[in-house]
């Protein structure tokens, strides 16, 4: 019954969330035509430019932040918008699933622990296919500039987010780290956004990740996990970047946390509905 509840629960949201992916391919273009608009400005050239620079400078975000008198702290707005975007796609449905079907479900089957870890398979598996739109998106892209599809980042793809040569460890890197980095750390946050739902409202956790992300983009740290979405603070490239298996570590104590100890909490919880107890 749990897998008849994820799969008519992902065909929902997925139905649900139709113009939000579209609005997720919007500024996933928006970000690489503004990214290559810079390209006459810096001198750079972008005929050298893959498939995973363009990926990669979706997810471009921002250097670290240094305070200087009349310097205002402006997070990345681009790559904010888009990760919010990618987030909100889970952010009602794993709550709102305690009514209807999954109601029923959940007492039919007695059984907390399994119910709790259904949503977050309908989490991850939400989050994975936004993250495909990007995807797609940027293949769309490629193939309209002429780039190659090759797995390597250039250095000339952070030179167009804003970033000087000398900052830089290689002049390329390979990038599979890095979105690897990536991909786990969106699932970390799409899971802590789910869980502190549960216990909080769904609109506390969207502030608490919003939160989240704009410290990121002010401050430079492994525990702040908008940074392993930021093609700028990956230690693969970046000189005092963020190291990837610090980041992978931590997504996955994360997701760990959050099925376990969010499980305990599920099974304990009071869950009231219309009156009558669970």
């Amino acid at each position: 019954m749990l897998f008849r509840l994820v799969a008519a629960d992902l065909r929902t949201v997925l139905k649900k969330n139709i113009i939000t992916y579209i609005a997720i391919a919007a500024v996933t273009v928006a970000n690489l035509v503004y990214a290559y608009g810079l390209s006459s400005m810096y001198g750079v050239r972008t005929d050298t430019l893959g498939f995973a620079d363009n990926l990669a400078l979706v997810f471009a975000g921002s250097a670290p932040f240094e305070p200087r008198p009349g310097v205002m702290f402006v997070p990345p707005l681009g790559w904010l918008f888009l990760i919010l975007l990618i987030l909100y796609t889970t952010l009602d449905y794993p709550v709102e699933s305690l009514h209807g079907f999954g109601l029923q479900a959940l007492v039919r089957c007695r059984a907390r622990i399994l119910w709790w870890v259904s949503r977050f398979i309908l989490v991850a598996a939400v989050t994975a296919f936004s993250l495909l739109v990007v995807v797609c998106s940027v293949v769309i892209w490629s193939l309209v500039v002429s780039s190659s599809f090759s797995a390597v980042v250039h250095g000339e793809s952070l030179q167009l987010a804003n970033l000087a040569p000398w900052f830089l460890k290689a002049a390329e890197a390979d990038a599979l780290p890095f979105f690897t980095g990536l991909f786990l750390a969106f699932e970390a946050l799409a899971f802590a956004q789910a869980a502190v739902g549960f216990v909080l409202g769904s609109s506390v956790s969207f502030v608490v990740l919003m939160s989240s992300l704009i410290c990121s983009a002010f401050a430079r740290h492994w525990v702040l996990l908008g940074n392993a979405l930021m093609l700028l603070r990956w230690g693969g490239i970046v000189k005092e970047g963020i190291a990837t298996g610090s980041s992978v570590l931590f997504s996955i104590v994360i997701m760990s946390l959050c099925l376990s100890l969010g499980g305990l909490w599920f099974r304990r919880a009071d869950l009231i509905e219309k009156g009558d107890k669970i």
